[in-house]
């Protein structure tokens, strides 16, 4: 018998077609379907129950990736405060709103492949501000595109580069379009818009092409010439800001029918320039003998990290060379083991090999055996999930790497967050906390209009918390009632700020301990009076409220609401640690600082630091110590809200030389229950007579538009404009043969005030042109200060003798012998000569604590 040899095949199983995962649930996708069969509009009967729906419908579907249009869920959100008093007025465009998403999402839900792609040509990275010709070609869906179709070109609202537009070849930002079908014809067209991407509070038009002749077929493209230079354009600027997501955005109606879609958009990056400056990031509170790095930073003149070839750099410290950074590309230089042995005050400097570019660091208080760290942070900035641009990720990495602060929370606004982008907030904040090197917290901002309780910051303790958010807690009672319920409050910081004002006359005592007081959006030290004077336990904090995933060391935005340079919060903790500093923020255990003036600032009051209460004394003793960035104007004490004490740093005798501080200062008050007085614009001309003017130099916080410059006819006469909300905008002038008889004459044109977020009470208020006379044979002091008022706001113009080499160190003891009552309240501000301001928390003398 022969054997037979038996061969085993393995046999692979072929699956039938598989069915691709619902991203709804199944009750969902039931609710759903309904809603896409009833194709009727949306009337007050339905209104609420296709709006809940919808909410549901738009939240899966951002867990897939897909497009989510950017004001999806704040354009839905009404409905929430309709489902609990159904006798509320529906916001008048709702249901209009949400026939559009339903329609848009049943198109993404059963035929997403009929929407069209955009493609870049080239995505950067750019310079920054610079003219580029960008193509974006659109590719149509497997749905054709008839005759009325319309491709609207989008603008970003935070963006200071080009505006798309296409009346005009020969001007600049114009944008050209061709079809790959010859018979397809391009009309130039305007579309109003409103939103994120159009007029933000209103609508605006944005350029658009619309589709006459043919049909455009599946497959064919339109290709958009961004900056298309053939007929002259200098073609498309660039905004002047770096940012890791600019977008040019498209939308487009496929049917004709006035319903845009939002497509996927490609991202553009932006970069910075050729170095113009440098600044080093040291730690503020080091202890003698151990070591710790350094940041050195090459920067543009906007602030941006400097690219191309950068000059070898020299660290000093007290004219000793301790470090070289040999020339090269990379910006952002760390210097690792550094070490002072010696307990005092210090402050690197930095000098190009060549001399050229200088800059120093923030100052150092070494210390023996130091009781806390001072570790800086950002507490309200945003990203292009809002109104602004960039990511999530380039928001971090700014924040770490650029401003190198010690801890940071994204407060992107609530409103516009859909489940996914919160998601990928919450796993942000695991990847980029450290512990000991970088804090992440997660945040959120809690955005209701003024009378509905105002802008609140909401931070946690942990990443795998949830928000309560503005669509269903939209008033002030009902976030502090949700927040309570569905944490410890242990575990939440609320921070109101006083853009979009919020509601000073109610407070939890146990979330809401801190009050922003400054921003890019101006100067507020009233906001945080007005908390303390209703009887509320809140320290200070400053921010940034910057758009452009710059937090933390934001610079200005040209034109608008942020004018100034923004602001810091300094946490005093042992540690850099996630717990630490969350304790050291609800403690009150912070001081506020404007800019990125990184001012050390100590108080204690009765042996008590700030943020605490001390036991009842008439006996009050305060003592500051601070450490400026720059030369120290004033340090003085606020008592209850009122100026008790000062201690003049610069203070100058009269001499032949000298050196005049000239500052312009408005306030920001509302008296009434309403969001700030807007921007005063001081706008005019400055005459010196009786001297010489030697040197002009300006402490203005935006580089783009505020200026003070010589009169090319007049050699005496300065020409200047500057904005302010809050804060001091000054320069100094070096004049020469300065006698009593010298005077500087100011003519201001007239001007009204500008840039309030609404609803207001209190319109803006024209400020009629007036000229100020200050001879220099009325100083008291070396100080004349002028002041003019405008209702109950009070302004001024101060000229001051300033000595030239005035201190950035200084101290003061203060005894209070005025009438002593319980509670009291005492803080300490700085303000610098360069306008930098830094603001203790208070220290509350008897009284009780916010139950």
């Amino acid at each position: 018998m022969t054997g037979a040899v038996c061969c085993f095949v393995p046999i692979r199983r072929i699956p039938a077609q598989e069915t691709p995962r619902d991203y709804l649930p199944a009750a969902l996708r039931q609710q759903v379907n309904r809603l896409k069969r009833d194709t009727a509009p949306t009337t007050k009967a339905n209104l609420v129950e296709r709006g809940l729906i919808l909410w549901d419908w738009i939240n899966a579907y951002s867990l897939t990736g897909g497009p989510v249009p950017v004001n999806a869920t704040q354009s839905v959100g009404g409905v929430f405060a309709l489902r609990d008093d159904p006798s509320a007025t529906a916001p008048p465009a709702l249901s209009k709103n949400i026939d559009a998403l339903i329609y848009e999402f049943r198109l993404k839900d059963e035929r997403p492949k009929a929407i069209p792609t955009l493609r870049l040509d080239r995505a950067g990275p750019f310079p920054a501000g610079s003219w580029q010709t960008i193509q974006q070609t659109l590719t149509c869906g497997d749905e054709a595109m008839p005759a009325g179709s319309t491709l609207m070109l989008a603008r970003m609202l935070m963006s200071d580069g080009g505006l798309a537009q296409v009346d005009d070849p020969a001007a600049d930002h114009y944008v050209s379009a061709r079809c790959s079908n010859p018979r397809v014809r391009l009309v130039k067209a305007k579309v109003p818009w409103s939103g994120m991407h159009g007029g933000f509070r209103a609508s605006a038009e944005n350029a658009a092409y619309r589709l006459e002749g043919d049909a455009l077929q599946p497959g064919g493209t339109i290709t958009l010439v961004f900056g298309d230079r053939s007929g002259g354009s200098r073609g498309f600027r660039m905004p002047g800001f770096s940012n890791d997501r600019f977008l040019l955005p498209v939308y487009a109606d496929i049917k004709g029918d006035g319903c845009f879609l939002t497509l996927s958009w490609p991202a553009i990056a932006v970069q910075g320039k050729q170095v113009a400056a440098v600044k080093m990031f040291a730690p503020s509170i080091v202890k003698a003998g151990e070591r710790f790095e350094a940041a050195v930073r090459s920067e543009d003149e906007l602030w941006n990290r400097a690219t191309g070839p950068l000059p070898a750099y020299r660290v000093e410290l007290a004219g000793r060379t301790v470090r070289e950074i040999p020339a090269g590309e990379d910006s952002v230089a760390v210097v690792q083991d550094l070490q002072i042995d010696q307990p005092g005050t210090y402050r690197f400097a930095v000098r190009s090999a060549d001399g050229r570019i200088s800059g120093e660091s923030n100052p150092i208080w070494v210390e023996q055996n130091p009781p806390y760290r001072v570790y800086w942070g950002e507490t309200h900035a945003h990203t292009g999930m809002a109104e602004g641009m960039g990511s999530v990720d380039g928001f971090y990495r700014w924040g770490r790497e650029d401003a190198r602060l010690d801890f940071l929370g994204l407060s992107e606004h609530d409103v516009y967050l859909d489940d996914s982008e919160w998601k990928s907030m919450q796993a942000a904040v695991r990847r980029y906390t450290e512990p000991g090197k970088f804090i992440a917290y997660l945040a959120y901002e809690w955005t209701v209009s003024r009378p509905s309780g105002g802008h609140h910051n909401v931070f946690f303790r942990s990443p795998s918390q949830s928000r309560v958010a503005a669509n269903n807690a939209y008033t002030l009672s009902r976030l502090y009632q949700g927040l309570r319920a569905a944490n410890k409050t242990s575990d939440v910081l609320i921070i109101p700020h006083a853009h979009q004002a919020g509601d000073w006359r109610r407070n939890d005592p146990d979330m809401e301990r801190l009050v922003e007081i400054a921003s890019m959006h101006g100067t507020f030290e009233w906001f945080g009076n007005y908390y303390l004077k209703s009887g509320f336990d809140v320290g200070f904090v400053a921010a940034s409220d910057d758009h452009r995933t710059r937090p933390g060391y934001s610079g200005t935005m040209p034109a608008g609401a942020l004018q100034q340079f923004g602001g810091l919060v300094a946490a005093k903790a042992r540690d850099k640690g996630v717990n630490e500093i969350f304790d050291a923020l609800r403690d009150r255990d912070t001081y506020a600082v404007s800019g990125a003036e990184r001012i050390l600032l100590e108080v204690d009051l009765n042996g008590a630091r700030a943020g605490r209460r001390v036991a009842y004394t008439a006996g009050r003793r305060l003592r500051a110590r601070v450490s400026g960035t720059g030369p120290l104007d004033r340090v003085e004490v606020i008592k209850n809200g009122e100026l008790v004490f000062t201690r003049r740093f610069a203070e100058a005798p009269l001499r032949p030389r000298s050196r005049v501080g000239i500052g312009f200062q408005s306030s920001s008050e509302p008296f009434i229950r309403d969001n700030p007085r807007g921007y005063r614009r001081w706008r005019g001309s400055l005459t010196v007579r009786g001297a010489r003017i030697l040197d002009v130099r300006t402490h203005f916080d935006n580089r783009s538009s505020e200026y003070a410059r010589r009169d090319s006819q007049s050699p005496d006469r300065i020409l200047f404009s500057a904005d302010t909300r809050g804060a001091i905008n000054s320069l100094e002038l070096e004049l020469d043969g300065v006698t009593p008889s010298t005077a500087v004459g100011i003519a201001l044109e007239e001007s009204i005030e500008h840039d309030v977020a609404p609803p207001m009470v209190r319109p803006f208020a024209r400020i009629p042109a007036a000229a100020y006379e200050l001879p220099f044979s009325e100083l008291k002091n070396g100080l004349l200060v002028r002041e003019s008022a405008l209702g109950r706001n009070l302004d001024s113009i101060t000229l001051q003798l300033i000595e030239p080499n005035a201190p950035r160190d200084g101290e003061i003891d203060f005894q209070d012998r005025s009438a002593a009552g319980q509670g009291d309240y005492y803080y300490v501000r700085v303000t610098q000569l360069n306008g930098a301001h830094a603001w203790s928390s208070p220290i509350w003398v008897g009284g009780e604590a916010t139950r």
